[in-house]
């Protein structure tokens, strides 16, 4: 089978104070369905400016070059009204830090509940009850009260969980999860990847895990690609990356 998410030579400059910086310097990696790859290396070194070029959601004045296509469908040439229609539908991501991603003034339930209406016929109390389902399937206690909670309400890993659960609210073929559990305790990322790793394989879940975390690639990630100063040095599955790693940083990192 082809693979879902092919990126090929993808460059994409930011704005520097002196003119663009490429950050982001040919990478290339494919997905499978049902498989994860982790995209490993340290902080700066162009990972997450690599998974926001996929969902295009780069800052002002950004530029990307190359090939993103998901499903063979050419994404980086989409306009953007047809690329909207493909976030959260088709390709989904979880940011960083849940306490930033999710809105402190609106309720868990009722923040889920607006991608479900962007992306499907479901409005109003139907919206709200398949928010409500996510949040269990999520593996909360309690949805109900949890999709009435505000941000603040819920725990850490109880907001990763929340914002899982509205990136798979349209099920989509891609997920994107960039450092997903940082800041978390040591048993809450457990359950975590866990969770993470059933997904991957009941809904056939093709997964982008951004990480610096190798001990989060060694129980999540089928292969890996290693980044370094914006370029992939290495690519290999993770018993061969562990077993033997062919490139100094990689070595390093280990």
């Amino acid at each position: 089978m082809a693979p879902v998410l092919e990126v090929e030579g993808l460059i994409t400059s930011v704005p520097g104070p002196l003119g663009p910086v490429r950050v982001v310097d040919g990478v290339s990696f494919s997905l499978d369905a049902g498989r994860c790859l982790g995209l490993v290396g340290e902080s700066g070194c162009g990972k997450t400016i690599t998974a926001l070029s996929l969902m295009r959601l780069l800052p002002e004045g950004s530029t990307s070059q190359g090939q993103v296509r998901l499903e063979g469908q050419s994404l980086l040439a989409l306009p953007e009204a047809q690329l909207q229609a493909v976030r959260g539908r088709r390709l989904a991501m979880v940011f960083q830090e849940p306490q930033n991603a999710l809105n402190p003034l609106l309720r868990v339930g009722a923040q889920i509940a607006e991608t479900v209406a962007a992306h499907t016929p479901a409005r109003g109390a139907a919206a709200w009850r398949r928010a409500v389902e996510l949040l269990g399937a999520m593996g909360l206690s309690d949805p109900e009260a949890r999709a009435a909670s505000y941000p603040h309400q819920l725990s850490g890993g109880m907001r990763q969980r929340a914002l899982i659960a509205a990136a798979l609210a349209c099920d989509p073929r891609v997920l994107i999860a960039d450092e997903p559990t940082t800041a978390l305790d040591v048993t809450v990322q457990a359950q975590l990847l866990a969770l993470l790793g059933e997904l991957k394989v009941q809904r056939r879940l093709a997964l982008l895990l951004v990480t610096h975390d190798l001990g989060v690639v060694a129980e999540v990630c089928d292969a890996v690609a290693v980044m370094y100063a914006g370029q992939v040095v290495e690519r290999a599955s993770v018993e061969a990356l562990f077993a033997s790693p062919r490139h100094p940083y990689t070595r390093a990192l280990i």
